[in-house]
């Protein structure tokens, strides 16, 4: 399938350059008696490519024999008018696009290298042919010009390969992030609910530990399932950030019993849906950690929305630790904080962690509007 910009490219510059090699050819050709049938050929490219690349491009991009004997009728009339008039070389450059842009791999060896033979016949128009040095030569220049535009296509299938397999470990990177944004956060705080409802004193302290494990367990399975359908966070399905955010540390503080401080400024102005979903991802993580980690007393959120962007501040008065040593990313401690600094990075943005043991810590993300 062809992208926006080139299917504006192929619908423009074939008709310019047809057109421009017709008044060329009726300036060059004037009073000769054959100049009708260059113009009359020069005219079929043009209604072909009108045809094809314009009336009926939807149905020819979703059908490949279509392709195929539009491409071929065109190297064919690129190849007569080059037999005719050297010049008409420069219409390559629209069968060329056609080549590249529709065929697919490995077919499009095949298209390009026979393109590249008629440019080369172009170019080597004027060498006398009758001679075996003329032979050679023109002979060498066609060559030369499958050579290259072959490996160009080489070349550009093998880019095409490398940015498919960096796609595919992006997409990695993404799920591993939203597996632990999502399950491992949930699974660490249902742990640490059933591990208080072991050791608590009564059977009402127990019940609530419990109920908290449950209500873990179905957000979790939730999450799961929008993760899998790559849809919006469950807290976003319906509400702006700002107040995505306040139910996320509502239920937060309601299941550990640590007070949070929430101010929001800006709530009205938009956001992009990536910004909101990094950053809420940002508040959850940094909230996880507290709970997991920091043994606070009171956590302070700030999110300011402006016009050039947000800003997610998360501080807490707990322990603390060592920002300057490299983070331990074991199976259950260090991710966050990487999956925190490459979603925020994702969006060209920054993350900030400062802390020090005994001294809390602070988290501050910013994305651009």
């Amino acid at each position: 399938m062809v992208d926006g910009r080139w299917r504006i490219v192929q619908t423009v510059v074939p008709f310019l350059v047809i057109g421009t090699l017709a008044a060329f050819t009726l300036g060059i050709e004037w009073g000769r008696p054959d100049l009708g049938v260059d113009l009359g050929l020069s005219a079929v490219a043009a209604v072909w490519v009108l045809l094809f690349r314009v009336v009926l491009m939807w149905w020819t991009e979703a059908h490949p024999a279509a392709i195929a004997v539009f491409v071929t009728v065109m190297i064919g009339l690129n190849l007569v008018l080059v037999l005719r008039q050297g010049w008409f070389g420069f219409l390559a450059i629209a069968t060329f696009s056609f080549a590249y842009a529709l065929v697919e791999w490995p077919w499009q060896l095949l298209a390009v290298g026979a393109t590249a033979v008629v440019a080369g016949i172009a170019q080597s128009s004027s060498f006398a042919r009758s001679s075996p040095l003329g032979t050679a030569a023109a002979a060498a220049v066609i060559a030369l010009n499958v050579a290259v535009m072959c490996g160009l296509s080489w070349g550009l299938r093998v880019s095409q390969r490398q940015d498919e397999q960096a796609g595919v470990d992006a997409e990695r990177t993404r799920l591993a992030r939203e597996i632990h944004d999502t399950l491992a956060q949930n699974f660490a705080g249902i742990v640490t609910q059933l591990q208080a409802a072991d050791q608590a004193p009564d059977a009402a302290a127990r019940r609530r530990h419990s109920d908290a494990a449950l209500a873990l367990a179905r957000d979790g399975l939730a999450e799961a399932r929008r993760s899998v359908q790559a849809l919006r966070p469950l807290a976003l399905d319906s509400v702006r950030l700002p107040e995505a955010i306040a139910n996320v540390v509502r239920s937060w503080s309601e299941r550990t019993g640590i007070r949070v401080d929430v101010t929001t400024t800006g709530a009205d102005r938009a956001l992009p849906t990536g910004a909101e979903v990094a950053l809420l991802r940002t508040a959850q993580e940094a909230l996880a950690n507290v709970e997991q980690h920091a043994r606070a007393d009171r956590v302070t959120l700030v999110l300011r929305v402006t016009a050039h962007g947000a800003r997610l501040e998360v501080r807490d008065d707990g322990r603390g630790f060592d920002a300057a040593a490299p983070p331990a990313t074991t199976a259950d401690h260090g991710y966050g904080l990487v999956a925190m600094r490459e979603r925020i990075e994702a969006l060209a943005g920054r993350l900030r962690v400062e802390s020090r043991p005994g001294h809390g810590t602070l988290v501050v993300a910013e994305v651009p509007a």
